[in-house]
């Protein structure tokens, strides 16, 4: 892969179009093999630092992070997935013009000084 291009980076990859499954039901389940407690911990750490760059895996973070004690496989399998959704969607993200940040910018300083 090419990383100097970011586009062809996003087309190579095999992602998720979501980060969790609609109506997954994760469950504790005993008799389901046992996943990589480390390196589940690891994922969801990660996941962690990232919520505050990415609001949209939010709630999939807060639905794998329950099983931090004892992951198993289909809990793996969930992080993976948003993990690969993260992975395929390097190349979005949210534009700004000068223009909303000036009239933001604006709002903000006239609701400031009507406080006082």
């Amino acid at each position: 892969m090419n990383y100097d291009k970011p586009e062809e980076v996003c087309s190579e990859v095999i992602n998720a179009p979501t980060p969790i499954e609609v109506n997954l039901n994760l469950e504790k389940n005993t008799e389901e093999e046992k996943a990589d407690s480390t390196l589940f911990k690891q994922i969801v750490g990660s996941l962690r630092y990232l919520c505050n760059r990415r609001p949209d895996i939010c709630y999939a973070k807060g639905l794998v992070s329950e099983f931090k004690e004892d992951p198993r496989s289909s809990h793996m399998n969930a992080a993976r997935r948003i993990m690969k959704y993260l992975k395929g969607t390097l190349c979005y993200g949210v534009l700004f013009p000068k223009m909303a940040l000036r009239i933001t910018h604006r709002a903000i300083r006239s609701s400031d000084s009507m406080l006082f």
